[in-house]
């Protein structure tokens, strides 16, 4: 980062804070209990206007999930990429997923997401919730929200710990399918003035089979995470807290886990690290003008693993600083929500020694980025309300022997919500948002592939082609919801229904262009120089026209006494405007039914989840993917006698052994797994 962007930023974050100096000199201590920080959607207040799916603590046990992405399987318009191996597994959101979906950990933004790597880090035994916001959000969260972002909030201290004083929890749990072991342990203690916590898990995973008894290659692995957060309430006004995450995971997958079943001989050792560092502070004195959040964050994501060619370890590694400040006002019916962020992403990437035919990424390549946003919420009348919000960054990617990717891009927002009735509310929304081209997409070359090799000649591979004239992509998204929310309709009952109809249109998409010559061609460029390099064709980056996603989501739940029944569906089209073909990795067609009931007299909640996947036969060419039908059912022990702080729960995955792999993936996901697990909170 430059000097003069360093002198920026220090002058943003001096000017934000300067307003509140004065009114900090007011504040007397006070014996307050703390207050947890709202998140920038609630702070906006729109999760009204916003479709949200939220796996909670509960739906977690439930599932018990073998990854983030497996816990959110069963939500409409979302769908597991990546493979069958879970440290490679990530999320598609509406069609969109990689580094079109942005990834937050407790607040802070987790940027490493490039080639065939994992960006998924955190074991779900440690998470509290994982939320997942559908649709462009660049508004509030900058770069990379083009497809939707999900949020994952690890356990704090209230989570253990039932009011004051200190307190503990011990989980163990196995799975049979892959001989998985998972233990984690966590201690915790909350007063007026300080809350702290201190956690970890490992988790010891086998190989896997399908559903056909065939065996999974590359799902082994070890895991083990950390966690430690204190918070400490200085006074009525002012809170200080820091945070440390570290998670290591040493594994054996595929380098590419989506395609073609592994053999054994083809696997990779790939080690991965990823840790956090955050210091933050809130100033929130008694004027509803001020309520000041300020922090700064370190984070280092780093795999390493064997070259498949040559000696030694591939090394890609992406170091992240950054900054927040955002401030909550208050007067009258007006609500103004202000921001200031940035961040730098250095990457290091280094192939290892002798190594040939693979990509070669810039190593030592830099991102820098800063953006500023305003948004207001304004209560119309008792049944309208408006917001609107806008946000503007600018970003730029350097690396040495290239030109410098310099682009800025404004991000507007717009709502409105109408309580139409006591159980009806419409809202209607137009978002745009942004993403950065990443560093790999502008600088990477070297070889993106061998197509043969021919004696005394060598390999004839396809290379990389850089491109640093790549623009920014942008979403232009407008969505329709509706809330309805029944009561007593046929005894002491509920019934919420939701749906959501949404059209997003992406311009300056950025493709990868593999353009392969005819054998002539090919033949004549080999002959012509002597050699293979480069005579397979070329691989490069570049901006399609325009590419639009649509599609709607609808669910019911219903309530009455005991029993729980919910009804979910999900369908995204996508097509490139250009031409009017189907756009890949949009998820097929997803149905997802529940029943639950409650057998309180014995402490004891039992229930079933049933998905059915249509066919996805909307593909540019080639084969279609087969849909298929999957069952779960659970059932959690939680004694509320002298067994008080037990917690028992059993889960049938794949229940009947389906066989199937999801769309746009060449591997097949595991089979049947009983998985158990006690945990015990004291």
């Amino acid at each position: 980062m430059n000097h003069k962007k360093l002198s920026l930023i220090a002058s943003a974050v001096l000017l934000a804070l300067s307003p509140t100096l004065h009114a900090q000199e007011k504040t007397s201590a006070a014996d307050e209990m703390i207050v947890v920080t709202a998140s920038r959607l609630e702070a906006t207040q729109q999760e009204k206007t916003r479709s949200i799916d939220v796996v909670d603590q509960k739906k977690l046990a439930e599932i018990q999930p073998t990854s983030v992405a497996d816990a959110l399987k069963f939500e409409p318009n979302v769908s597991v990429v990546g493979g069958n191996v879970p440290g490679n597994q990530s999320v598609n959101i509406r069609g969109l997923q990689d580094n079109k979906i942005l990834q937050v950990v407790d607040g802070n933004r987790q940027n490493f997401s490039f080639d065939h790597r994992p960006s998924y880090f955190l074991d779900p035994s440690l998470l509290s919730e994982v939320k997942v916001i559908k649709g462009p959000i660049s508004s509030l969260y900058g770069s990379g929200a083009i497809g939707g972002v999900v949020i994952q909030n690890t356990i704090n201290a209230a989570d253990i710990v039932d009011g004051q004083g200190l307190g503990g929890r011990i989980k163990t749990g196995y799975q049979d399918n892959g001989d998985v072991w998972t233990n984690a342990a966590a201690i915790a203690s909350q007063s007026d003035r300080i809350n702290w916590l201190l956690a970890g898990s490992t988790r010891d995973t086998g190989a896997m089979e399908q559903g056909n008894g065939h065996k999974l290659y590359g799902t082994e692995s070890k895991d083990t995470t950390g966690l430690a957060k204190l918070n400490w309430q200085a006074n009525a006004a002012n809170r200080l807290g820091l945070s440390l995450r570290y998670s290591d995971r040493d594994g054996h997958p595929p380098v590419v886990g989506s395609t073609d079943p592994a053999a054994a001989d083809t696997l990779i050792d790939r080690d991965t690290k990823d840790q956090n560092i955050t210091l933050s502070y809130n100033l929130n004195p008694s004027s509803e003008l001020i309520n000041l959040d300020v922090s700064v964050y370190h984070n280092l994501s780093e795999i390493s693993e064997t070259a498949t060619t040559g000696n030694g370890k591939d090394l890609s590694k992406i170091t992240t600083l950054g900054f927040k400040v955002t401030n909550l006002s208050k007067a009258g019916d007006v609500q103004l929500y202000t921001g200031l962020d940035g961040y730098q992403d250095k990457l290091n990437a280094k192939r290892g020694e002798g190594e040939q035919g693979r990509p070669t990424p810039p190593d030592g390549a830099e991102t820098t980025t800063l953006g500023a946003f305003a948004y207001v919420n304004y209560a119309l009348t008792n049944s309208i309300g408006l917001d609107a919000g806008l946000r503007y960054d600018t970003f730029t990617s350097e690396a040495d022997g290239y030109q410098d990717n310099d682009e800025s891009a404004l991000s507007p927002s717009a709502g409105i919500s109408w309580q139409a009735a006591s159980w009806m509310q419409w809202s209607l929304r137009y978002d745009e948002a942004f993403r950065a081209p990443s560093t790999t997409e502008l600088f990477t070359d070297g070889t993106h592939f061998t197509m043969f090799s021919i004696p005394g000649i060598g390999p004839v591979t396809n290379t990389f082609i850089p491109n640093s004239d790549l623009k920014p992509e942008k979403a232009k998204n407008i969505e329709l919801k509706g809330q309805f929310d029944f009561e007593n309709l046929l005894a002491e009952d509920k019934l919420s229904l939701t749906a959501a109809v949404f059209r997003n249109e992406v311009k300056d998409f950025i493709n990868l262009e593999v353009d392969v010559p005819g054998n002539q061609a090919m033949m004549g460029c080999i002959m012509g120089s002597g050699s293979g390099i480069g005579c397979a064709g070329t691989s490069r980056s570049v901006n399609v026209d325009r590419a639009e996603l649509e599609g709607y989501e609808l669910s019911a739940v219903y309530q009455i006494e005991n029993l729980t029944a919910g009804l979910s569906y999900g369908q995204t089209r996508g097509k490139d405007k250009a031409d009017g073909s189907w756009l890949e990795n949009v998820p097929a067609d997803k149905w997802v039914a529940q029943l639950e009931y409650g057998f309180w007299q014995i402490d004891t909640n039992v229930g079933t989840r049933v998905m059915f996947v249509s066919d996805q036969d909307r593909v540019k060419e080639g084969e279609t993917y087969q849909g298929y039908q999957t069952a779960d059912f659970y059932a959690s022990w939680e004694p509320m006698s002298s067994l008080d702080g037990l917690k028992v729960d059993f889960t049938v995955a794949n229940a009947f052994d389906e066989n199937y792999r999801i769309a746009w993936n060449q591997v097949y996901q595991p089979g049947r797994s009983f998985r158990l697990s006690a945990q015990y909170t004291f």
